[in-house]
């Protein structure tokens, strides 16, 4: 009798785990945001009781996600119990990814970001919620080397991108970005690769915006940076008549979403679809088929960072967020401050 149960349950389990991945497949396969190995090793993750989930940016920006992530996952109760820690890899106060010189400089710093977050933290999931880092990991010897799961943000962002493109197929796309993100080309070549007309395609960086939307995301400032460079990327549109698709590839930029949004309309007479990869990025872990596995899902925060974050800083971006995730500001202003977090050589 006790053998007949465990054949049930372990039958169950694998169709579980089978249909699981055969709904991410399906999900994702017109772009192939993910591969073969990652869906089933993603379907294995989401069918446990307890996670760790990392979430990591060059910043605050991703923040966002972690904040997200803590909303959906207290209602919709599809775990038992989830650990979230953000891991700042912004290795110094003021030294960003995109001012250094090289992609193999910005590779070596972040190798030793992950190396860390794996010996000290043996997370089930690695979530690179920043879109210059998403760029950068490839060129990681951890992405070689390493078996813990690591999903980046820029595919997701690929994927709605390509999803409005397949409603309106002769708009353009803007990709607005930091410029090791814009420089890198991924988007772009992600989307040709998918058959997209490269004159649909106007990439546009933002130089310096993440740091000024992380110490006042509101500001005159801001404001001003997003309309100098939104004039700059409207001027390389296309004459159509059929909807401007905007994608913020960079975390920071959910931030201001608003202004994003009323700038450009305010630049052009097109309907505006605004895209925002962070949300699909969140909507990844908690889908809609694990929801309510538990009667209460348990959620701790915590905020780990080499750098100094300033006290304006935790303001602004913990101020966002109190609202709908209150564990993540509350993580955020008592942060742990870790100057030897990573290996950082500067």
């Amino acid at each position: 009798m006790l053998l007949r149960e465990t054949i049930i349950r372990k039958t169950i389990k694998i169709f579980y785990l089978t249909f699981l991945s055969s709904f991410l497949s399906l999900v994702f396969a017109q772009t192939h945001v993910l591969s073969e190995e990652m869906n089933i090793r993603l379907s294995q993750i989401l069918n446990k009781k307890t996670l760790t989930l990392l979430i990591t940016d060059s910043g605050l920006g991703g923040m966002s996600v972690c904040a997200g992530l803590e909303k959906e996952l207290e209602e919709n109760k599809s775990f038992e119990e989830v650990k979230l820690i953000f891991f700042n890899a912004l290795p110094e106060k003021g030294i960003g990814y995109n001012s250094m010189a090289t992609i193999e400089m910005k590779a070596e710093v972040f190798n030793q970001a992950l190396i860390s977050m794996e010996k000290k933290y043996t997370p089930d999931l690695i979530l690179v919620a920043c879109n210059t880092l998403s760029v950068v990991y490839p060129y990681t010897n951890f992405a070689k080397e390493s078996k813990t799961p690591v999903l980046g943000i820029v595919e997701f962002g690929v994927e709605l991108m390509l999803a409005e493109l397949k409603k309106h197929n002769n708009s353009d796309v803007l990709i607005l970005g930091t410029e090791t993100t814009i420089n890198s080309n991924t988007h772009k070549n992600k989307l040709i690769e998918n058959k997209i007309n490269s004159n649909q395609i106007i990439a546009q960086a933002f130089p310096g915006l993440e740091s000024e939307i992380q110490d006042a995301p509101e500001s005159e400032t801001v404001k001003a940076m997003i309309e100098l460079y939104l004039i700059e990327a409207v001027e390389k549109l296309n004459k159509t008549s059929e909807p401007i698709i905007a994608a913020l590839c960079c975390t920071h930029y959910g931030f201001c979403s608003d202004i994003f949004s009323s700038t450009l309309q305010n630049l052009s007479d097109r309907e505006i679809v605004l895209l925002n990869p962070n949300e699909m990025m969140i909507n990844t872990i908690v889908k809609k088929e694990i929801h309510n596995r538990f009667p209460k899902t348990r959620v701790s925060v915590s905020v780990i960072s080499r750098a100094i974050i300033d006290e304006s800083e935790k303001q602004s971006i913990g101020g966002l967020v109190k609202s709908f995730a209150p564990l993540s500001a509350l993580a955020l202003m008592n942060y742990v401050y870790d100057p030897q977090l990573f290996d950082y050589g500067g």
